[in-house]
């Protein structure tokens, strides 16, 4: 089986799961081969912790002596449209977590490197690939429910209060929408794509990112969405699809682990369809990449350029009716 070693630049929490998965993904024997962080010290610790020959705390010898065949960038939001387009300038393949970037004018440039220099660039929304939104999907298209009328969906986490941490220092690309929001908004894109109309109020903190948001998406076949997201509450974590003859409901944590998928007729007949999958789930995305670049695409057919953009775009919308502000944006 061929090896398929991978870059991190961003070693915290999501690079250990992502690390935890790495040998659950089939398709390859997928390895660590080189962390990038700012401080040395934590570089050299997550190496060490994970096993991997190379560790910088410069992005420039990163990308001129790590030799690795993909990066998989989880650093704060901000961060990343500059470390993903130094490395598409250097063709290495980028997986970068969600929000791909702070803004659709970051994005874009991004997927112009990508085009630019012919290389492979995937949105880290993980969830895309997960077996939850396969099987919803699969569910949907076998006309269980008729055609799709409304979709409730919300993810809130009340955040313990810390003005430096990613859920609420503007630098990091605080806020609830970013962080939260997007999986609900993702979902909406996915099941009925780019809304016609747009509404969002939110509660915004005194440095200008939201604590609470709360949308209104319609289209223009008559469907909406009803989404939510905010780090003051804890919400029940469940995605509801309603359409003409019944309802889909995820069950929490709908955007992680689900243990299943409800389907329930408006008669009231109720079908479970249980979930389960080993690990996190992040070796999904890894196996998407790895397809895609061995295929030489530039982008994956489940979760292509264009959709990234039209995501983030929308979220640019809500954060403009909101007042959502952040020092990238200047």
């Amino acid at each position: 089986m061929e090896t398929f070693t991978w870059g991190i630049i961003g070693p915290g929490n999501i690079a250990t799961d992502f690390s935890a998965d790495l040998e659950l993904a089939g398709n390859a024997h997928h390895r660590l081969g080189a962390i990038l962080h700012h401080d040395i010290k934590k570089a050299e610790d997550f190496a060490e912790k994970e096993n991997v020959p190379l560790y910088f705390d410069n992005i420039a010898a990163f990308l001129r002596d790590s030799a690795v065949d993909a990066v998989y960038i989880a650093t704060p939001h901000p961060m990343h449209h500059q470390q993903a387009i130094a490395c598409l300038e250097h063709r290495i393949p980028v997986l970068c977590e969600k929000p791909l970037a702070i803004n659709s004018r970051q994005v874009q440039e991004m997927i112009n490197a990508s085009i630019q220099h012919n290389t492979f660039l995937l949105d880290g929304m993980w969830i895309r690939f997960l077996p939850s939104i396969n099987k919803l999907l699969e569910l949907i298209e076998s006309d269980t429910i008729g055609k799709i009328r409304t979709l409730k969906a919300d993810m809130s986490y009340k955040a313990p209060y810390d003005p430096e941490s990613r859920y609420f220092n503007p630098a990091l690309g605080g806020g609830s929408l970013l962080d939260l929001g997007i999986y609900p908004v993702f979902l909406s894109h996915l099941l009925l794509g780019k809304p016609a109309g747009i509404q969002a109020y939110a509660k915004l903190s005194d440095k200008k990112i939201d604590e609470t948001c709360a949308m209104l998406f319609h289209y223009q076949d008559g469907a909406h969405a009803l989404l939510e997201s905010s780090l003051i509450t804890q919400t029940e974590l469940i995605a509801t699809v309603y359409g003409e003859t019944g309802k889909l409901t995820i069950l929490s944590h709908w955007n992680e682990k689900p243990p299943g998928i409800v389907h329930e007729t408006y008669e009231g007949e109720k079908t479970a369809h249980p979930l389960d999958w080993k690990g996190r789930g992040l070796h999904y995305e890894m196996e998407e990449l790895y397809n895609c670049v061995r295929q030489g695409r530039l982008y994956s057919e489940k979760l292509c350029h264009r959709f990234s953009l039209d995501l983030m775009e929308t979220l640019d919308t809500i954060r403009q009716q909101t007042g959502i502000r952040y020092p990238a944006d200047e």
